[in-house]
């Protein structure tokens, strides 16, 4: 449990600073507090020589007053401080009191919505050897990789972070009635490149967990460091359709790529959608592909808050959802407010962000050994969407190109440009491998998100793909 003496507060420390700031407002209407504070430890390098190690703090008291709330608007006050003060503290309490008196004549209220309330009960995502972490480990680590690096004659930049973070929530109803919520995570990430000096090869490794157990930053290191070596000198061959054998790293690129569209966001900004069939004048509505097949019927997409491997954390409304089952579109995710009038099975947007991909159990060395002529890729790097209604995106092939010929792996490949679609990709699939966790930054240090009903943590779980005929348009000279 975090406590003082690692500068981080609990939630005994936390309700006290709340109920202080809560206490100089007055009890009128419906209040959101939220106090969120994360220590952290990072240690960056380049050129086998270190440029950053620090312990890094944050504390972020943030208040919200709705004065006019309706289904299809929200209009509040905000305030945000860093400072637990005492005078902070009722200033920041006055200043939303103040502005609160103002708007709300001129916005009176309109509809009040209510959260609906859930049992679901998240993953522990907290680990204490993740909290405990110093500058010291992470220095030790980074000193083993760049003397590696530099006997190999190789050039390593990268870096690795750990933080631990706690979060209490505060909420209060139009009739008094107080809810408190608390929430801890830890996030550990650690991302390697390694570089020949010539500027010949290069290669990148990296993973994202909660649990820096679950990271073997050696076992990364030298990944990185073999792989460099496996791509040096690349050939040229011309562009065209392979096979392609995707990694997870890049299976999470298209899988991210796809997950953004499972939204139900306002049709009419987004004029249509690659899930959406099209807008029905009879009822005016945009019908959506919820209940058809849209992609390979061994694929199963889904949240589910009780899996450690994806960091949840439990929260309002957070349940397992099936994003996709057996190929078929089962589920899309939606704002609470905006969509409370128009649909029964609301979820928030943010379980997009989070989630395990499964259909099979072929490793990389099966598939490989099982291809005549492919292209094994590690990573795709700078997608740019190309067209909306098909996702047809493009981007680069980087750090690891590898061309496969009658089961072997023979040669490293110059990279290219690729130009394809999520949805193309994941229709032609010949095999699935075995799940598992790739590097995800962290986009968020609230254990309760960026919302009062959002996930945090960003934590994908993806298996490698042997996909056919993918498109690769140019090659590049990049490495």
């Amino acid at each position: 449990m975090p406590s003082k003496d690692k500068k981080i507060f609990n939630e005994n420390e936390a309700k006290v600073i709340i109920e202080e700031a809560v206490s100089h407002m007055m009890p009128e209407g419906r209040l959101f507090v939220r106090l969120a504070n994360w220590l952290g430890t990072g240690q960056s390098w380049a050129r086998n020589r270190a440029s950053m190690s620090s312990d890094q703090r944050e504390i972020t008291l943030f208040m919200s007053k709705p004065y006019s709330h309706r289904v299809d608007q929200w209009r509040d006050i905000r305030a945000v401080t860093n400072q637990t003060d005492i005078e902070s503290l009722k200033g920041i309490g006055q200043h939303v009191d103040f502005y609160y008196k103002i708007w709300k004549e001129k916005y009176p209220p309109d509809l009040i919505v209510s959260k609906p309330e859930s049992d679901e009960k998240g993953a522990e995502v907290w680990a204490n050897k993740t909290f405990d972490r110093n500058v010291t480990e992470n220095a030790a680590a980074v000193e083993e990789l760049t003397r590696l690096s530099e006997a190999a004659n190789l050039m390593s930049s990268g870096y690795i972070e750990t933080t631990g973070c706690t979060a209490l929530h505060y909420s209060r109803d139009e009739w008094g009635r107080v809810e408190w919520q608390w929430g801890q995570v830890t996030q550990a990430q650690c991302s390697v490149t390694v570089r020949e000096a010539r500027g010949n090869g290069s290669a990148w490794t990296g993973l994202t967990s909660f649990d820096v157990d679950r990271i073997d930053i050696r076992s990364i290191s030298t990944m990185a460091l073999d792989r460099c070596r496996k791509t040096l000198d690349p050939v040229r061959i011309e562009p065209g359709r392979y096979q392609v054998i995707m990694e997870p790293q890049a299976t999470a690129t298209f899988m991210n790529l796809f997950m953004e569209v499972l939204e139900r966001a306002d049709p009419e900004q987004r004029k249509g959608g690659p899930m959406l069939l099209g807008h029905d004048k009879s009822i005016n509505r945009w019908r959506s592909k919820l209940g058809l097949k849209i992609v390979d019927e061994r694929i199963n997409i889904f949240h589910d808050p009780a899996d450690p491997m994806v960091g949840s954390h439990v929260a309002p409304l957070h349940r397992r959802v099936d994003f996709v089952k057996n190929g078929i579109l089962t589920s899309m995710a939606s704002d609470y407010l905006d969509r409370l009038n128009e649909i029964s099975d609301i979820y928030p947007a943010f379980p997009t962000s989070s989630y395990t991909l499964q259909g099979g159990d072929v490793s990389i060395n099966d598939m490989i050994s099982s291809s005549k002529r492919a292209l094994l890729v590690a990573r795709f790097t700078q997608p740019e969407i190309v067209d909306v209604p098909s996702m047809l995106y493009s981007g680069f092939t980087r750090d690891g190109l590898w061309l496969i010929e009658n089961g072997e792996i023979t040669k490293s490949v110059r990279n290219f440009r690729w130009t394809e679609s999520p949805l193309f990709i994941m229709n032609n699939i010949e095999q699935i491998g075995v799940e598992q966790q790739v590097f995800d930054p962290v986009t968020s240090r609230n254990p309760l998100g960026g919302s009062f009903f959002s996930l945090s943590l960003n934590n994908v779980v993806v298996p490698p793909l042997k996909v056919n005929d993918f498109s690769f348009t140019s090659t590049i000279d990049a490495i």
